[in-house]
Formats: structure tokens, sequence, C-alpha cells
């Protein structure tokens, strides 16, 4: 190839790339540049007020698709699916840099956030987020302040910590019940290495909507965890399905608590109330198969 052709080939391309970026960067610009007083057949007022106070995601998104006046008075963007990966946030598949522009986030359908070793990723952003109205919350591996729970989990209907610990503002960790509390629209909530102490059960069973819980499963459980109370709730139970696996670390006085319980369970011929299954390191392979049977077929007939 001739040298001055490859040369020019070159400075094509490099210009080119410098009119891409400059496209971007143009366009973003223009957009903010200015925008035209609209005759709004509202005062001003309440169309400011508008702006500012959207109810739905839906709704903020047809306001901005009418007129860019509400984007520049109140910057969202709104991202349905918003998950981790690699220690970076992503759309589905798509990278999003959420420190990027000077704007806030609205989430509507799922948070996933799972980046093991990376225990903070989720706190930095707590900042940016408007709105949080996700059905689904995964995270794994993070540090949570009770302080910031609220935003993301009062809308989720289904649940899953995994070696989750949220914090007090004195560095204290928070209680099952106390994130249960505020989990109003979860029908499903999974949680490993829960905050037990004694009187977790007792205030779980005080919560409203821990009552129309239809699956609670819990990994790791200690002997903190008050199994009395728990099976006597249990037997008073014909709408929650409970799972339950304990820490290897329990004591043999424990573990043959648990071994009573679920002998009186296998025992049972007909039940009024839903069987959980309980795993514990020394169960019998067989009862724990009944007793995993048992809890399956419990789930049409109450």
């Amino acid at each position: 190839m001739d040298s001055s052709n490859s040369t020019c080939a070159t400075s094509s391309n490099r210009k080119r790339k410098a009119e891409d970026s400059t496209m971007v960067i143009s366009k973003r610009a223009r957009f903010y540049s200015k925008y035209y007083q609209q005759n709004f057949s509202m005062p001003d007022s309440v169309i400011f007020y508008i702006a500012k106070n959207p109810k739905t995601a839906e709704l903020y998104h047809k306001m901005v698709k009418s007129c860019k006046y509400f984007f520049v008075k109140n910057p969202i963007i709104i991202v349905p699916y918003l998950d981790a990966y690699g220690g970076k946030w992503r759309n589905r598949r798509l990278p999003l840099n959420l420190t990027k522009y000077n704007c806030k986030y609205w989430i509507t359908d799922e948070i996933d956030a799972s980046a093991s070793g990376l225990k903070n990723i989720l706190c930095p952003i707590i900042p940016k987020l408007y709105q949080c109205d996700v059905k689904f919350l995964y995270l794994s591996d993070q540090i949570i302040s009770y302080r910031d729970l609220p935003l993301i989990i009062s809308s989720a209907e289904r649940i899953h910590f995994m070696n989750v610990t949220v914090k007090h503002a004195d560095s204290s960790d928070v209680p099952l019940e106390d994130i249960v509390a505020i989990a109003i629209k979860a029908y499903k909530i999974s949680v490993d290495k829960p905050t037990i102490i004694p009187k977790t059960m007792k205030e779980l069973t005080k919560l409203p909507n821990f009552k129309k819980l239809d699956d609670f499963t819990l990994y790791n459980l200690s002997e903190v965890f008050d199994i009395d109370a728990f099976y006597s709730n249990v037997k008073k139970n014909s709408h929650t399905r409970f799972f339950l696996f304990f820490d290897k670390q329990i004591s043999v006085g424990y573990m043959n608590r648990l071994q009573t319980i679920v002998d009186e369970i296998l025992e049972t011929k007909e039940f009024n109330y839903k069987p959980p299954v309980i795993y514990f390191t020394g169960i019998d392979f067989q009862k724990y198969n009944k007793l995993y049977q048992i809890y399956h077929s419990q789930k049409w007939f109450l």
C-alpha cells in the first residue's frame, strides 16, 4: 500500500473518531443548552411541582418524552435492571457508570448486587438513587446501612440476602426481625447468616407482614434462634412455608431438641399447618428426605 494512502486512511480514522466524540458531546450540550418556555394549561407552580414529584416511573417517562422541561427540572434516568458484574454496574449487559452524569436513577424492577469481595459496592450509589421500585432484590457479600435499607427493600416482593450485614449507625448489627419489618411487600424471603437474638422469633410473629409470607428460608442459623417459639408458631401456621438450615456448630443438646421436633412432625398423620423443613448436621438422611417430601406435598393443599 502507498504510504501516502496509509497516512491518509489513519488521518481519516482519527478525524472520524473525533467527529463521533464531538457528536456525543454536542448532542448533550444542545440538549442542556436551553429549553423553550412552554404554555402549559396549568399554573407554573403546579407544573414545577409535578416535575419534581412524579408519581411513577412510567409517568415520568411520558412527561420527559412530551417535553424536556421535566428532565431539566428533575433529571432522572430510569433503569429497569441494575446488577453488578465483575465489580461494575450494568443494566442487563449494558455497562452503566452511575457516577458519570449529574442525575438521579430510578430503579424499577431488579437489583442484583452480588460482587463478591466488594462489600461496599452498593453503598456509594445509594445517594444516586431517586427511587427504588424493585420487585426482586438479590444482595450478596454486602454491608449496608440500616438507614439506607428502606429505600431498596420496601417495594421488594422477593428478597435474597447472602452473607449480608446490615449495620446501625453505631456499627452494631441489625437483627433479622428489624429487616423483615420494613420488607412490607415481600412474599418470599431468604437470608443466609441472619443476625439472630433470643427474641427474634417472638418479634417476627408480631409483624403483620411476616404472617403473609409465602416462603421464609434461613441458612446457617445459630442456636440462639428460639426453636420452641418457632415450632409453637408453625403449628398455628397455615400459610407460610419454612425452610431452616442450622450451623454446624450447634450443641448436642440443641441438636437433640431439633431431632425431637423432626420426629414429632414425621409421626403426624394429618396436618392442619404447613410443616417446615429443618436441616442440621447429624439428621438422618431418610428422615430429612421424608420431611422434604411432606414439605412439598403440603404446597397445594393448605
